[in-house]
């Protein structure tokens, strides 16, 4: 039979009327139990119960619709059932602590407060000194500027030995003083609460904003330098330590904190361009480029190519003659690939050299010009000039310019290798100046000059040479000259300079004629172009044989190119190398790597890398793979690292401390590459082996913190 509500609603009021309240209480209680969701009715129930005395069904009763009138957000009307409750059970510890928190809800503090006393009163008559602890942290939350109830809750906890509950209460404490601008208040609470825990960030974060307001930054400076040799590989507090001194204006020290954070993990670099900023508003230009030289090849391959140039352009507004401010306008501009705004930056290097008397400035400018440009016969003439005043001879620029300026010194563009860029690098010493490989090797830092991509260093013999030089070819001397620009040619072709290569071939065959080595230069040029689907815009060279009875030129030791030579050179096919080839490879990575030519260290470790196996039951690979995904993460580059360090795994039968050390080191990159659910998972797999391992353990806490 169908329950009819309305019928027993009837029945219930009209025993109500007569008096004959445990009838009613019948007809209420069949409502109920058809519609549980009538909390009217269940209230009303909750009242007649207790007019019936009976306290636990009341109680009951009254805590449901109380439960629903909080959840809905009613506050007052859930306090005003909660009260009936109260006067029922005046004893109840969870009725005072709801109404507590309904009170908080709704904004009246004083009775929110005391019912929450009357909970840490009754806590502590009962022995329960931690409960009644959080009771006395709810009543210090009730007015951010009640600082005296948190210093005693502070207080309290750390005579119960409640470390961190004490430190987050003395930080607590330590921030509502300085809101109030009690600063030196602040730096007392805040120094109580760094002697329980010294590397707390967010608490040296506040002294170092009260010292800051108190004139204080050095002791804050202090204060960070011991955190910091106590948790060396902590980056945000290098960050803030960077900040102090900055705020500190001792910015010599700051530039000194970035470089070691840029050290650590060159990710950071992006402090070095506030540091930049610092030093041009300031006026030192010089300070600022050498800034700006130190982080370029972070901020071009980073993407901020264009940060870089305004903040080159900032440096050359208030100093046009600063001469490491135009190298770096040249770098730029020989990154965005822009010939005709390169070749009017080394004019205007070689122009502002030449009026500050730096000859060798104004040379390498020249010598790129009268590549760039070699229709314009001015800089010729100058090069000429320079050249016989000082000493120089066309064969230092033939023999060495191009070694020491690109293949010792890497200078040039990103080179495509396995579909990764590579951004090459440029190298300054110390004292500002650039130096390569060979002068390093020597223990020779002085200026070597500089070199920019897509400029070959070579000058080829003037067109208007004297008579008594005149050139005849066919002669060794001819022949090694050809060589040489066909070096030139090749290294416009491994940096992707197609249609400039593809112009200089076809010039070269213009001087010296239908040669064999030309014709094989400009096939690989085509079959290039072809790869790549660019048109070669050279005519079709005359057919040359190339066959292996072709007969090299008198005095030299000229090797035919022949189509399998060309495919091995493209490489289509591989050829065999011993194991010499891999002890030279590695052993020049590792000498490049220790000079800080990290590019140059890539790529020959790359080499090194490619003629080894993981299974060739050697740590060959291994350590070639470990020490490329270091290089990788020296340049800022952690995606590439996390490839080599994968790659390093693939070793047979590794050993589990080199396993821990390949872990730690994904872990780092990841964390670099801003993945810090990977970075957490091998810290924790690293740790779960060895919790001693390196600075594992601060390192997933850090990890925790600012994930």
């Amino acid at each position: 039979m169908t329950f009819d509500k309305t019928k027993a609603m009837r029945n219930a009021e009209k025993y109500l009327a007569q008096g004959k309240i445990r009838s009613a209480i019948g007809e209420y209680e069949q409502v109920v139990k058809f519609d549980s969701r009538d909390f009217g009715t269940i209230n009303m129930l909750g009242d007649l119960y207790s007019k019936n005395t009976d306290t636990k069904a009341a109680i009951r009763c009254y805590t449901a619709v109380a439960d629903h009138y909080g959840k809905q957000g009613f506050a007052q009307k859930a306090i005003a059932v909660y009260n009936k409750i109260s006067r029922l059970d005046p004893n109840s510890i969870e009725v005072w602590q709801k109404l507590a928190e309904l009170y908080k809800q709704k904004g009246s503090i004083n009775e929110s407060r005391a019912h929450f006393q009357k909970v840490a009163d009754h806590f502590e008559r009962s022995g329960q000194k931690l409960e009644a602890l959080a009771m006395w942290k709810e009543i210090a939350l009730l007015d951010p500027t009640d600082t005296a109830a948190y210093l005693s809750l502070a207080d309290s906890y750390l005579a119960e030995q409640q470390f961190d509950e004490a430190l987050e209460a003395y930080r607590e404490v330590g921030t509502r003083f300085a809101s109030k601008g009690e600063h030196a208040k602040a730096v007392n609470i805040f120094e109580k609460a760094l002697s329980i825990n010294s590397g707390d960030l967010r608490t040296l974060s506040g002294l170092a904003a009260s010292h800051s307001v108190l004139g204080l930054s050095n002791e804050t400076v202090e204060r960070l330098n011991a955190a910091i040799e106590e948790f060396p590989h902590n980056r945000e507090m290098r960050m803030l330590l960077i900040d102090c001194l900055i705020g500190a204006e001792d910015i010599a020290e700051a530039e000194k904190a970035v470089v070691k954070l840029v050290e650590l993990e060159p990710a950071n670099y992006p402090k070095f361009l506030e540091l930049a900023e610092i030093y041009i508003n300031s006026g030192d230009v010089d300070a600022a480029t050498r800034i700006l030289s130190m982080s370029s090849e972070h901020m071009l391959v980073g993407g901020q190519a264009e940060q870089f140039s305004q903040l080159v352009n900032a440096v050359l507004e208030k100093e046009p003659s600063q001469l490491d401010a135009l190298r770096l306008q040249a770098r730029y501009c020989s990154w965005q690939r822009d010939e005709e705004a390169l070749c009017s930056s080394l004019a205007n290097l070689a122009r502002v050299a030449n009026d500050a008397g730096s000859v060798e400035d104004e040379r390498y400018a020249l010598l790129q010009l009268t590549m760039l440009v070699p229709h314009d016969m001015a800089y010729a003439d100058r090069l000429r000039e320079i050249n016989l005043e000082h000493g120089y001879e066309t064969s230092d620029a033939s023999e060495n310019l191009f070694d020491k300026r690109f293949l010792k010194n890497g200078s040039g563009p990103a080179i495509e290798s396995d579909g990764d860029t590579i951004p090459a690098v440029e190298v300054k010493g110390e004292s500002g100046k650039f130096f390569d490989a060979q002068s390093a090797e020597n223990g020779d830092e002085s200026d070597t000059g500089f070199a920019f991509a897509g400029a070959v260093t070579e000058v080829p013999e003037p067109a208007f040479a004297e008579a008594d030089e005149h050139i005849s070819f066919g002669t060794a001397s001819d022949q090694h000259r050809l060589q040489k620009e066909i070096e030139g040619i090749r290294f416009y072709i491994e940096n992707g300079y197609l249609e400039l290569a593809e112009k200089a071939a076809n010039e070269l065959r213009g001087e010296f004629g239908d040669r064999e080595e030309i014709a094989a230069l400009l096939v690989e040029l085509r079959t290039l172009g072809a790869m790549i689907g660019e048109a070669p815009t050279s005519e079709e060279p005359a057919a040359v044989p190339v066959t292996a009875e072709a007969e090299p030129v008198e005095g030299t030791a000229h090797k035919t190119i022949g189509l399998a030579d060309l495919r091995t050179e493209l490489g289509l096919e591989e050829s065999s190398v011993d194991d010499s080839d891999y002890e030279t490879n590695f052993n020049t990575a590792t000498a490049y790597k220790e000079m800080g030519l990290i590019e140059q260290a890539i790529a020959e470790f790359q080499q090194a890398a490619s003629v080894v196996k993981p299974n060739d039951g050697t740590r060959r690979f291994y350590a070639c793979a470990s020490l490329l995904g270091l290089c990788f993460m020296e340049q800022g580059m952690p995606q590439l690292a996390l490839k080599w360090f994968e790659r390093a795994l693939e070793t047979n039968d590794l050993g589990k401390e080199e396993k821990q050390g390949i872990w730690y080191e994904l872990a780092a990159a990841y964390e670099a590459a801003g993945d810090f659910g990977k970075a957490g998972t091998f810290y924790e797999q690293v740790y779960a082996e060895n919790a001693s391992f390196r600075d594992v353990s601060s390192r997933i806490k850090n990890l925790a913190v600012s994930y």
